[in-house]
C-alpha cells in the first residue's frame, strides 16, 4: 500500500511539473530591455540617403524607462532659447512576443516595432517603412538609438 501511495505521489509531481509553463519566465530580450536608456541619435535610411541626427546634450537628459511590470515611460527634453526644458512625457505598456517588441501608448492599440535590436548597452527601436522615403523603398527605415544608463 505504501508503494502505491508513493507511486501516485510521484505521478502527481510529474504531472504538475509537466504542466507548469515557462511562459511566465522572462525571456532574454525582456531581461536586456528592462532598465533606463538615454537617447543618443536618430537614424533615417533610404536607398539614396543615410542621415544621422545626434541628440544634443539637452535631449540626452531625457530617459526611456522600461520596467519589468510591462510598463514604459519616456521623458523628453528640448532646448528653447538656449535653455534646456522638459518637453513632455509619454507612457504605455510593452511586451515581447516571438522576439518582437509590441508597445502601446496611453491605452492606444498595440504597435509592433519592426526594427528592434538590443544588446547589453545599446537599444535600437524603429520601423521599417517602404513609404518613408517618398516612394516604394523596400529598405527604408528609421530608428532611435539609446544607450543604457541603469
Amino acid at each position: 500500500m505504501k508503494n502505491s501511495i508513493k507511486i501516485v505521489l510521484v505521478l502527481i509531481l510529474v504531472i504538475i511539473a509537466g504542466c507548469s509553463s515557462n511562459d511566465d519566465e522572462p525571456k532574454p530580450e525582456s531581461n536586456l530591455l528592462i532598465g533606463v536608456w538615454k537617447p543618443i541619435k536618430f537614424v533615417y535610411v533610404c536607398t539614396d540617403l543615410n542621415d544621422e541626427e545626434f541628440s544634443t546634450a539637452c535631449e540626452q537628459t531625457g530617459r526611456l524607462t522600461m520596467r519589468s511590470n510591462g510598463t514604459w515611460t519616456e521623458t523628453y527634453f528640448y532646448e528653447y532659447n538656449n535653455v534646456c526644458e522638459d518637453d513632455g512625457e509619454s507612457s504605455g505598456t510593452w511586451k515581447i512576443v516571438n522576439g518582437k517588441l509590441i508597445v502601446s501608448e496611453n491605452g492606444s492599440d498595440d504597435i509592433e516595432i519592426t526594427l528592434f535590436e538590443i544588446s547589453e548597452t545599446t537599444l535600437k527601436i524603429g520601423q521599417y517603412d517602404e513609404e518613408f522615403c517618398e516612394g516604394n523603398d523596400a529598405g527604408a527605415h528609421y530608428y532611435g538609438e539609446y544607450i543604457r544608463v541603469n
